[in-house]
């Protein structure tokens, strides 16, 4: 999940309010301060805006790496390839949707839904894939081309 005190840090560093971090990113300011707080959780558009923003990784942002290394190639989700990759990186497991849905947490027909409609899923969702497959976050939104995080 994506960690309030590393959304501080960095907006500390570039001497930012949580106003002006709560302006570009077109939300509330309640709603960014929930973000810092860990109490709410983001959009995957909004993940995308602070990740080009400060030059750093889904995975950095979400905790999954430690690392600052910048691999990005594109500034812009792949939908097309994060529906891709949803199914191919369970498939390639052999994981089946119900199994995974029991791993996760998630109901099957959500987990339906997002591999067939990627601009609905949900952050938490994409974290929980991502460790469980052991698989970048950025590789699978089609950002970049290193798979692998860990």
């Amino acid at each position: 999940m994506q960690n309030g005190n590393l959304l501080i840090s960095l907006r500390n560093k570039k001497n930012l309010t949580q106003q002006d971090l709560a302006n570009y990113l077109n939300v509330s300011l309640k709603t960014y301060q929930l973000y810092e707080e860990n109490v709410r959780t983001m959009k995957l558009e909004e993940l995308n805006l602070l990740s080009n923003f400060y030059g750093v990784s889904f995975n950095y942002l979400m905790g999954l790496s430690n690392s600052l290394n910048y691999y990005n190639t594109r500034i812009n989700i792949d939908y097309k390839y994060l529906r891709f990759s949803l199914r191919y990186v369970r498939r390639l497991a052999r994981v089946t949707v119900k199994d995974f849905s029991k791993k996760v947490h998630v109901s099957v027909s959500t987990i339906s839904n997002y591999e067939k409609n990627p601009r609905k899923v949900n952050i938490t969702y994409l974290y929980a894939f991502a460790k469980y497959f052991h698989v970048s976050l950025d590789y699978i939104c089609g950002k970049t081309l290193k798979k692998e995080v860990f």
